[in-house]
């Protein structure tokens, strides 16, 4: 409430374009969307620099948090661009109201396989298409995922885009050493999450 009385219909409509027919949860959003900055300062008496990052379409949000920080007695919080994490399907971000196009950390290993295995990819419709006419690592979500998060050497994700783009490798394949590297990783992510079950009270904040 205290960021909301600060942020007028005016800016807010301004900013995101509201029109008469808006309803009160959007107009009210932008205020929700400022809290993470301040919270922490809020619970602890401690007025500390927050640092967000977020891709370019939550930037309106954080100008209007920018100008109402000040008249909180706060830090302005100061933002990192990021770029979106593709989702599984063609075209579009990963998104939980799409739960078969993203991968989420609570995944088990079978619904990790049959996501990737369904997943959009830049290969052509039949084998011997592919192996003439090459892939399209572009719109493939599952280069994507190697490019962002599983693989860690520029030399080999250049190769397999090479490889790609000359048919030297199928869909399959890099669909089945995808889905082996994701599932090492949620499995040890998992465990390590369960046993930091018993220690997590140590890191939240007191009001």
């Amino acid at each position: 409430l205290e960021v909301a009385k600060r942020i007028t219909y005016s800016t807010a409509r301004a900013t995101f374009g509201f029109q008469e027919s808006t309803n009160i949860g959007w107009i009210f959003w932008p205020a929700i969307q400022a809290v993470p900055c301040f919270i922490h300062a809020k619970l602890t008496g401690e007025n500390v620099p927050a640092l967000i990052p977020a891709a370019i379409d939550q930037d309106p949000y954080w100008r209007i948090t920018r100008d109402v920080a000040p008249k909180l007695g706060y830090y302005k919080p100061a933002q990192i661009h990021c770029r979106f994490l593709p989702g599984l399907g063609a075209g579009g971000k990963m998104s939980a109201s799409e739960p078969e196009t993203s991968i989420f950390t609570t995944d088990p290993p079978e619904a990790v396989r049959r996501k990737i295995w369904n997943a959009f990819t830049g290969g052509r419709p039949t084998v011997a298409e592919q192996r003439r006419l090459g892939g399209d690592p572009n719109v493939c979500s599952v280069f994507q995922y190697f490019y962002f998060l599983f693989e860690d050497d520029d030399d080999k994700l250049a190769g397999r885009e090479r490889m790609c783009r000359a048919g030297e490798i199928l869909c399959g394949e890099c669909k089945t050493e995808l889905t082996e590297r994701v599932v090492k990783f949620l499995t040890e992510h998992q465990r390590r999450r369960e046993k930091a079950r018993n220690i997590i009270h140590k890191f939240h904040l007191k009001r």
